[in-house]
């Protein structure tokens, strides 16, 4: 592969690797997760190929001075463009991550409410002091702010 065909290449990677990125940060943000896993599989084969590419690069097979300033300029704004677009799905990714933390944490509450204290009888037949009075298999709603 030519120095300029492997430059051409690695900047299609990047501009896919990008679109990739902000097709996943779109969707955490609507929370659409119907094609997420799809998308997350594509996600880790542009990365993959992307830094395989950019190893070459780096070992030397491509010769920096041999790239065209036209084609060296649209990878370098490639480039800046992915790093954004990265920072972007960082905080997607975390901000999605804390939903689901805290939507787990209020439902393991909600779960510990119900149960109250221990239902029973003491030794002399009565009721623990303090229990409360449940019915088996009662059902709580719980609401969840899910914005972030």
């Amino acid at each position: 592969m030519s120095t300029n065909d492997h430059i051409d290449h690695l900047l299609a990677l990047t501009e896919k690797l990008a679109h990739c990125l902000e097709q996943e940060t779109a969707m955490l943000r609507t929370r659409r997760s119907d094609a997420l896993a799809q998308l997350q599989r594509e996600k880790t084969r542009l990365t993959q190929a992307y830094e395989g590419s950019l190893k070459q690069l780096k070992e030397g097979q491509v010769t920096l001075s041999r790239i065209e300033p036209h084609r060296f300029q649209a990878l370098t704004d490639a480039a800046e463009r992915l790093q954004q677009v990265l920072v972007l799905n960082e905080r997607a990714l975390r901000a999605a991550k804390a939903v689901n933390e805290r939507i787990l944490t209020a439902m393991v509450d909600a779960i510990e409410i119900q149960r109250g204290k221990p239902v029973g009888y003491t030794g002399r037949g009565g009721r623990p002091p303090a229990a409360p009075l449940r019915r088996a298999g009662m059902v709580s709603a719980v609401t969840i702010d899910q914005r972030f």
